[in-house]
């Protein structure tokens, strides 16, 4: 592999605004599925954002009154830190489950997505069907084990993130080419393995040698335009959403070719 990244964040963005505005309604009809799960979110996120504040007494529509009444949680768990228990987001288990239900299907419909734009960067003349395209993460060939590397890279950013977060990022970036991986490495053997499956773990952080740099300077852009994006509850998703996973599909492939080229002349 290249240990030496001459690809710029710049370049990745610069090619992924292209191929944005060259097709901006194809581009746009085939994130429309992860565009809505995207509103559901924010409109299901204020609802139980609204149910916790009216259970620890905090009144949304009274601004004197919610501040002085945070000044009191925030007062008593200064005086007695036992007492935050009882000021804390507290979930049913069936509430539990439908988020990671949410977030199983998020993470699938945007590894289908990705799927697509990669075959298209490849072959320009691929034609794209929004919804089918968009579905195939749901297909026999990649269901289960996406399903399996999805739980995985869930439970290595959550162990990372409980002990620091700086190990919960490291585990975000060189994890991060894994679903990518596994797609080529299907198209290669024709099916799929729980090898296969394991293995896109350990050939991702290969692959991001020379690239963690690149790639979290990306995912730091991101998170600017996500807290931007959060202040217009989510309307701009319609831009965002498309524009990140081609920025992804661009990134994945200029490494990939990248390496090539390195490897051919080795």
């Amino acid at each position: 592999m290249n240990t030496n990244n001459r690809i710029s964040a710049l370049e990745v963005r610069r090619d992924a605004h292209r191929a944005f505005f060259k097709d901006i309604k194809g581009n746009v009809a085939l994130n429309i599925i992860p565009i809505l799960l995207r509103f559901l979110a924010v409109y299901f996120g204020m609802k139980i954002y609204t149910s916790w504040m009216a259970n620890i007494n905090v009144n949304l529509a009274d601004p004197e009154q919610a501040s002085r009444r945070l000044s009191e949680i925030s007062t008593s768990m200064a005086n007695d830190p036992s007492s935050a228990a009882q000021y804390m987001l507290s979930l049913t288990p069936e509430s539990n489950v439908i988020i990671y239900a949410f977030f199983f299907f998020f993470v699938m419909i945007c590894a289908g997505i990705s799927y697509t734009l990669v075959d298209k960067i490849r072959n320009p003349d691929y034609q794209i069907n929004a919804l089918k395209d968009s579905l195939q993460a749901f297909t026999g060939r990649y269901f289960f084990p996406l399903l399996l590397i999805t739980a995985l890279l869930g439970l290595f950013l959550e162990a990372g993130f409980m002990l620091y977060i700086i190990p919960g990022i490291w585990f975000l970036v060189i994890f991060s080419q894994s679903f990518l991986i596994f797609k080529d490495d299907v198209a290669v053997q024709g099916k799929w393995n729980l090898r296969i499956a394991f293995s896109s773990f350990s050939r991702s952080t290969i692959l991001m040698r020379g690239y963690k740099w690149t790639y979290f300077s990306i995912c730091l852009e991101f998170f600017f335009w996500e807290i931007l994006n959060a202040l217009t509850h989510e309307l701009l998703s319609i831009w965002l959403q498309p524009y990140e996973q081609l920025v992804m599909a661009t990134f994945y492939q200029k490494v990939l070719q990248n390496n090539l080229k390195s490897q051919n002349k080795n």
